[in-house]
């Protein structure tokens, strides 16, 4: 039987993490299978999910430029996984992945992923060894690099000399890796610096001079030092608040379950929301007497009346969105009553990472 928690810290991007982030992790994991010679993923495809295999074996395929046929590169069995770097860059695909055989595997979504990184932001401490591996990794794939041992690596992440490493090289790894950080030049008495943010370029300065004059300075240096910096990943959204600027976004939790009501409170929580429990319509009013919220999660049937009555009686003072958890059962009655009251959602599925994306999509 395979030990799922012990594979997830195993996993460089999750080796920080204690035993109940990793049982958060796990209760976000999907149950895959897969014929005989199924291609899971292929190259170019985008990387929105890491699996992990359960039983059976894979083979990783790269297609080398100029060979129609592609080559296998590595097997992977039970215990191994693999795109977990893909939830972290969002790049594509570098290779596909066929399997021999029939296979089972559990898959963590992008979706997912989102939560967990927002929720434990010590998984992006982790970038800088990461990063420094795939540099390493990738300037010895490249005939023009041929000191790359000299490349030493910090805390903070990769650096060396110019000399060993052109800069326009350094460039080109930063955005094929997706940085999200700086990259530090130092000539002589003269400094220069990069920001990347997700691969892409933001800027580039050296003293009073920035942009094309700038890397056109720092390509003429022959000598010099560099130093790659990551910075911590973080969600992005443009609905998130900076909740040291602003007053937190309120949640109030509705369920007739206290084992529920704890699993999604413990969830926002650890997101930054300011959050309230009741476990049926009369105490939510209790508690809405002093306490507004943004948004109310709800059970569709409380013990004290239906959440249809529930809306009705709240919007009476104030119209905060709603929203109910259920399932592909949901009568389709409701779901039309709730649709003419508006500012309504309803979850297809029990899982909180649903719930969040919901939460952030109405703040």
């Amino acid at each position: 039987m395979i030990q799922i928690s012990k594979i997830l810290q195993s996993v460089p991007i999750f080796k920080m993490l204690g035993k109940e982030s990793i049982n958060f992790i796990i209760e976000r994991l999907k149950f895959k299978t897969f014929d005989s010679k199924n291609t899971i993923c292929k190259v170019g495809d985008p990387g929105d999910e890491m699996f992990i295999i359960i039983s059976g074996k894979v083979d990783i395929v790269i297609y080398p430029e100029g060979v129609e046929e592609g080559q296998a590169v590595a097997t992977l069995g039970p215990g191994d996984y693999f795109g977990e770097m893909a939830l972290l860059t969002g790049e594509p695909r570098s290779a596909s992945v066929i399997t021999e055989g029939p296979v089972e595997a559990f898959a963590l979504q992008q979706k997912d992923f989102d939560v967990i990184l927002e929720r434990y932001p010590s998984i992006s401490l982790s970038m800088g060894k990461i990063v420094s591996k795939r540099l390493r990794e990738t300037l010895k794939t490249a005939s023009n690099f041929r000191r790359v041992e000299k490349i030493e690596i910090t805390s903070e992440g990769p650096s060396g000399n110019i000399e060993d490493v052109p800069i326009i090289d350094l460039i080109s790894f930063a955005e094929s890796n997706s940085l999200t950080g700086s990259m530090t030049i130092n000539s002589g008495d003269k400094n220069g610096a990069f920001e990347f943010e997700r691969g892409a370029l933001q800027s580039v300065k050296v003293g009073g001079v920035s942009d094309d004059k700038a890397l056109d300075e720092m390509l003429s240096w022959k000598s010099g030092h560099f130093q790659i910096k990551v910075r911590p990943l973080t969600l992005k959204t443009n609905k998130k608040k900076n909740i040291e600027e602003e007053s937190r976004n309120k949640i109030l939790i509705v369920n007739n379950s206290l084992v529920v009501r704890k699993v999604i409170e413990r969830a926002f929580n650890g997101l930054g929301y300011e959050v309230n429990t009741a476990r049926d319509i009369a105490a939510s009013q209790d508690t809405m007497g002093e306490w507004i919220p943004d948004i109310i999660i709800s059970d569709i049937k409380l013990s004290d009346g239906s959440g249809i009555e529930f809306v009705e009686l709240t919007r009476k003072e104030k119209n905060i969105p709603f929203i109910f958890i259920t399932d592909n059962s949901i009568k389709p009655e409701f779901e039309e009553k709730l649709q003419e009251m508006g500012n309504g959602e309803i979850t297809k599925t029990h899982e909180v990472s649903e719930i969040v994306k919901l939460v952030e999509n109405m703040i």
